[in-house]
């Protein structure tokens, strides 16, 4: 990445309140995945609907804030499946499959790297119904537990290991 786009689009996050916390959280952009432990999980529902929607639409606001971040970082395997998909317009789909399946799980990795930090930060998040599942080690009290596995996830594996096997006798690629 050139040294004007990043200076535009850092321009264009500080000129939104909420996206300024990108700097903070990633003083450089260079993937962290392999040297960074996650932590955190998503917030595990509680029988209180009110907390449950809070949780949600702050986990909600911290996902679109890693998104962000998660691009910025993951700039040159983009740009390499960008050029490849530019040079091969009608093969894409076969030559330059490798170079997106490279940058997909960069974001992957990134915007879960990008929100346990998020998730992390006792100083931004600092409402009680937030810091009694998080701290700046990670999860505390019933979040650090847990959740018992349901019948329904059973039964939705399962539905998802037969799609694969049905893929795999198919000769279809799992992705």
């Amino acid at each position: 990445m050139q040294e004007e786009d990043e200076k535009s689009i850092l321009k264009d996050l500080a000129d939104q309140e909420t996206k300024g916390y990108i700097r903070y959280y990633c003083p450089e952009f260079k993937p962290e995945y392999g040297t960074y432990e996650i932590k955190t999980h998503p917030p595990h529902k509680s029988n209180s609907w009110k907390m449950n929607m809070l949780r949600r639409t702050r986990e909600q606001e911290l996902r679109e804030e890693s998104m962000q971040a998660a691009r910025l970082k993951c700039h040159e395997s983009a740009n390499e499946f960008a050029k490849c998909s530019y040079d091969n317009p009608f093969k894409e789909t076969s030559v330059c499959k490798e170079k997106f399946k490279e940058m997909k799980k960069c974001f992957v990795q990134e915007i879960d790297i990008e929100l346990d930090k998020r998730r992390r930060d006792v100083n931004r998040n600092n409402e009680w119904w937030w810091t009694n599942i998080y701290d700046k080690n990670g999860e505390i009290g019933t979040q650090a537990i847990e959740p018992p596995i349901t019948y329904v996830e059973v039964v939705v594996d399962w539905c998802f290991w037969v799609k694969d096997k049905i893929n795999y006798v198919l000769g279809r690629e799992t992705d």
